[in-house]
């Protein structure tokens, strides 16, 4: 009896890819920029990267990527190490056996989409701190949830839930990046309507 495995190789090979790639671009390439980036290329450059992501503390998040990590690591393809007092949280940094685990998923990796897709989300993303990811994928992620429930939502709109959903960033700074990420084409705005004082109190899920 033949058995086949379905083991998700294009999920591990990305992993490591990615931190192959941002080794020297991204400030801190921990676990926070790990799942942004990751949500931003499924969601903003639609690459089917198999995760379902939910809003948590720090914005989208699957804990099925933290699990990936841990096996990529525990392969010796990539670190994982904690930073310092001053700085905190993690770094993930590629190791010399990192294209062991690129080459079960060479195809995937080299398809001319998935290349396009990735080149575009480093040049794009890949400097940004994980503070500045955050805001930039929970602003997609309100977009498109907003969208998923048959809305087509305005500037206002989306301001107000990123705004509720992370007050520590000033409103000007949720502004800003509402615009960079519309001028982007990373999230369709509908024309904006004046409503006067009407507010929608609704929650997003």
């Amino acid at each position: 009896m033949n058995i086949t495995l379905d083991i998700p190789w294009n999920r591990y090979a990305l992993i490591a890819e990615l931190a192959k790639r941002l080794d020297a671009i991204s400030p801190q390439f921990g676990k926070t920029a790990l799942q942004k980036l990751v949500f931003l290329l499924q969601e903003v450059y639609k690459i089917d990267c198999g995760y379902d992501f939910e809003l948590y503390s720090y914005g989208p998040f699957d804990s099925q990527l933290l699990g990936d990590l841990d096996l990529v690591e525990h392969w010796g393809c990539v670190s994982v190490q904690p930073m310092n007092a001053l700085f905190g949280g993690y770094k993930i940094c590629p190791t010399d056996k990192v294209d062991l685990v690129r080459e079960k998923a060479v195809n995937f990796l080299d398809a001319h989409k998935t290349k396009k897709a990735i080149d575009n989300l480093i040049s794009t993303y890949g400097a940004l701190t994980a503070r500045d990811l955050e805001l930039r994928a929970t602003t997609v992620y309100v977009e498109r949830n907003l969208r998923l429930k048959g809305e087509s939502p305005t500037k206002s709109e989306v301001f107000r839930f990123v705004r509720q959903i992370k007050p520590k960033f000033t409103p000007e700074k949720i502004e800003q990046t509402i615009d960079e990420l519309s001028e982007r084409k990373h999230i369709q705005l509908a024309v904006q309507e004046n409503r006067g004082n009407d507010q929608n109190n609704s929650d997003i899920g």
